[in-house]
């Protein structure tokens, strides 16, 4: 078996990445061609867990099978002439946008300085406090009527404001709104399942997503955590990774912040208004909120 799935591997690679020609044909539809090329530009772009099945007697059957399915569609697509219809002309029009977007940005990410475990390492001696696998969790709670209340409650969360005195003002449970929301501690077994679910999943800290409960909308905040370290060891990749997302993402917010300065950036309110009102709603028209 061992030198069957060499020999399958071994076949595959001299199938597509033999030396030869790199216009030489793989598969042929009519007067559609696909060439080694191209073929081999498709298989560099396939996910690892792909490139491991076309690895098999199975893979490379499936393969084919699609390669030639694809090559009869484009030439039935052809001889039907729709590439000269306006709906492909705009088609490939937002492709290009699409894809001239994503060059960008791949090319404009490889400038940012990579995250290193020292990097994530240092993040972690530093909030220690956040790695900690509960024992017991503090909750505070906002409990509110509906989504909307919600949404209010989640704007001023986002914008800093501080939990316990959103929940002072705007939490519909009397009990606990004086305190700013805070309920105590809890050990598992104590709590709603449901709620216990994403209390011990969050870190100490972070807010819950709206939970219903009894006809209402809880919103938790973790306070305070007890319970044991989680090693730097155990989650290195997934720190590495989040710290990744982090620093990708508040470079591309402020890349585009400098590119609405670069370049002049007009928005027409009333005829992006005109096309919701169709598109969306019917024809029935509606007013935009204005700004507070």
């Amino acid at each position: 078996m061992k030198y069957l799935k060499i020999f399958v591997i071994f076949t595959i690679f001299s199938l597509f990445f033999a030396c030869s020609k790199s216009d030489e044909v793989v598969v042929k539809a009519g007067s559609s061609k696909l060439t080694k090329k191209e073929l081999q530009e498709d298989i560099k772009s396939l996910p690892p867990q792909t490139k491991a099945f076309l690895a098999s007697p199975e893979g490379v059957n499936r393969l084919k099978d699609e390669l030639i399915k694809r090559e009869v569609l484009y030439e039935e697509a052809k001889k039907k002439n729709l590439a000269k219809s306006e709906e492909f002309k705009r088609r490939m029009e937002e492709f290009k946008k699409i894809t001239l977007i994503n060059m960008l940005l791949e090319q404009e990410i490889k400038t940012l300085q990579q995250v290193t475990e020292q990097d994530a390492k240092e993040y972690y001696e530093k909030n220690k406090d956040m790695f900690i696998k509960p024992v017991e969790v503090r909750l505070s709670q906002i409990v509110v009527k509906n989504e909307d209340e919600a949404k209010k409650v989640y704007e001023r969360i986002d914008k800093g404001e501080e939990f316990s005195k959103i929940a002072k003002e705007l939490s519909r449970d009397e009990k606990t709104k004086a305190s700013g929301g805070d309920i105590g501690f809890f050990k598992k077994g104590q709590l709603n399942p449901q709620i216990e679910n994403v209390a011990f999943s969050l870190r100490k800290g972070q807010v819950s997503m709206p939970l219903t409960f009894k006809g209402e909308l809880y919103i938790f905040k973790i306070t305070d955590v007890k319970g044991n370290p989680i090693d730097f060891e155990q989650i290195k990749g997934q720190l590495i990774e989040q710290l990744k997302a982090k620093k990708q993402q508040d470079w591309f917010n402020s890349y585009i912040d400098d590119l609405k300065k670069k370049h002049k950036v007009e928005i027409n309110e009333k005829a992006l208004q005109e096309i919701l009102n169709q598109s969306l709603i019917g024809g029935k028209s509606i007013q935009p909120q204005q700004n507070k």
